[in-house]
């Protein structure tokens, strides 16, 4: 018979009763935490866990304010049946087993829910878990823009469920080259099938379309970005927020062609988002200087012109100020995103001229100091409008030509910036 279970080796004479009366309360302490402890677990192991912690707001108030005299329970019983070597099935100490393994459950079960819904340390306390994760499900996500709050960019992405075809493919997702491999192979199958009837195999490609159909839905939502957070609102499921301000510098993350995660005081996972770099770009922009903020004025700036343009033989992208032209050239995204926030980006495949219209955002000085960074960076050119010359001839939705000593810029603005290139060229020498 070990030490620790031999009758000799409890005091003599002490009754169940005289062990609890001489832990002072303690006892009581501990078989009060039971209750709470028990419906935090079965809480938060159900699959509608959210639902449970809010329809019961008394539960992690309950335990955590307990908490201290708990853990100080605990401890004396420990440090007591160690020192009188309790038996094993001395009630008290039987009941401070069962709790403390109750709680390592519980403390596991937590961290594993807050790490869902945010980012937390590895070894954040059951009660800081608790009280954190019973704020985050209390916290309405709401769609509706607060006051002061400017959209910025928003997006239905189920649509892109039925217009799949207008995307580039190297955005579609995974999913969607599989089904679309699988409509082909129907298509072929009808074409080769020679002892099929032609009902069975259209059979198989509508329940393939269909297939695709619904597996976009599920997968889809709805996406905003304003001046304050990023929004994500998905067919099924509850809504997702995270503040810009509050993004962690390699908070963003791009996977499987269309997804987004970012992770901040909360995680936001947004799927098969249509144009998720563009959407990536604009919140890495957003939530740093100088953009951090600056789409609360509500204003765009609209003195100036963004077109595509060749420099000679180098292409890239025009910038059309009051004051003069500088040219970007192409494929240096990444360099002109440094340029605009001091610091590098894992974000790859865009262009310089979707910094450039995000950029519309700040006022116009600030504007012109982010584009010469910018054409510092890359390697571009700047020419003032009294050292240019402005040669005309054609409409600027056609052809726009522009001379500098001896090299020429070239290029042509869509439809949304012709009145703006109008109106500055009119003013440059000619």
């Amino acid at each position: 018979m070990s030490e620790r279970s031999r009758p000799s080796a409890v005091p003599p004479g002490l009754t169940v009763a005289d062990v609890e009366r001489q832990l002072e309360g303690r006892a009581e302490v501990l078989a009060a935490a039971r209750r709470p402890h028990a419906e935090l677990e079965k809480a938060l192991s159900g699959r509608r866990w959210r639902r449970a912690l809010v329809q019961r707001p008394e539960l992690v108030p309950a335990l955590v304010a307990e908490a201290r005299a708990v853990e100080e329970a605990l401890e004396r019983v420990q440090r007591r049946a160690a020192q009188e070597a309790w038996p094993d099935d001395t009630p008290v100490w039987k009941e401070v087993r069962e709790l403390s393994a109750r709680r390592a459950r519980l403390t596991r079960l937590a961290r594993r829910r807050l790490a869902a819904l945010t980012v937390a340390p590895g070894d954040v306390s059951l009660e800081e878990a608790l009280t954190r994760l019973d704020a985050l499900v209390r916290h309405e996500v709401r769609w509706a823009l607060k006051p002061g709050e400017v959209l910025v960019h928003e997006d239905h992405t189920w649509r892109r469920s039925f217009s799949p075809l207008v995307q580039s493919r190297r955005e579609l997702p995974r999913q969607d080259l599989a089904w679309a491999a699988l409509g082909m192979l129907c298509v072929l199958g009808l074409l080769v099938a020679s002892n099929s009837s032609v009902l069975q195999v259209m059979g198989f490609l509508v329940t393939g379309c269909m297939g695709f159909v619904v597996s976009q839905l599920l997968r889809g939502g709805q996406l905003r970005l304003t001046s304050e957070r990023l929004i994500w609102r998905p067919v099924f499921g509850e809504p997702q927020e995270v503040r810009l301000g509050a993004i962690a510098p390699d908070g963003l993350r791009l996977e499987q062609g269309s997804d987004l995660r970012v992770e901040g005081e909360r995680r936001l996972h947004a799927r098969s988002v249509r144009g998720v770099t563009a959407v990536a770009l604009l919140v890495e922009l957003h939530r740093q200087p100088p953009l951090r903020g600056a789409a609360r004025a509500g204003v765009r700036l609209d003195s100036v012109a963004v077109f595509p343009a060749k420099l000679g033989k180098r292409k890239g992208f025009c910038v059309l100020g009051p004051q003069g032209l500088s040219f970007i050239p192409e494929e240096k995204g990444p360099q002109a995103l440094r340029a605009v926030t001091g610091h590098p980006s894992s974000l790859r495949n865009f262009e310089s001229d979707q910094v450039l219209d995000a950029l519309r955002w700040l006022p116009e000085a600030e504007f012109d100091a982010c584009v010469m960074r910018m054409v510092e960076a890359t390697g571009g050119a700047a020419w003032a409008r009294a050292e240019a010359r402005y040669v005309p001839g054609t409409p600027v939705w056609q052809g726009i030509r522009i001379q500098h000593r001896d090299l020429t810029l070239t290029g042509r603005v869509q439809w949304s910036q012709q009145d703006a290139a109008e109106k500055l060229l009119r003013d440059w020498p000619r």
